[in-house]
């Protein structure tokens, strides 16, 4: 499998869900700003082959947040992709066929909501 981009990012997980362990007020801080955004920014790697898009957790986040489980979407559930406004970051929205989306932020997000654009399957067919 050719990966075509593999960047380092944060995805909004919506179902993420701080570690009791971790506790006291930064575990209070972390679970109050999720309810209040609907979820979290959680650290990891996302590659987009021409299959699919995937997102796996980095290792600390893996530690910090219970069940906290990689995103696999195959290319083709991909209505589009778009960038929108982020402080620091740029923001990857991608909208699936069914209405859900699934969103990551990194730097020099425009190029890749434009280069995973092209990847999709009805881009590459128009062609």
């Amino acid at each position: 499998m050719t990966i075509f981009i593999k960047k380092m990012c944060n995805a909004f997980i919506t179902d993420a869900v701080v570690n009791r362990r971790i506790g006291g007020a930064a575990g209070r801080s972390v679970e109050a700003i999720g309810a209040a955004i609907g979820g979290l920014w959680v650290g990891g790697i996302v590659t987009v082959s021409a299959d699919a898009l995937d997102w796996i957790p980095n290792i600390m986040n893996k530690a910090v947040h219970d069940d906290l489980q990689p995103v696999h979407i195959p290319l083709r559930d991909v209505r589009s992709v778009r960038r929108v406004f982020g402080i620091l970051t740029g923001i990857v929205v991608v909208e699936l066929e069914d209405g859900g989306e699934f969103r990551f932020r990194c730097f020099n997000a425009r190029s890749v909501a434009e280069n995973m654009s092209d990847l999709l399957p009805s881009q590459v067919m128009s062609a």
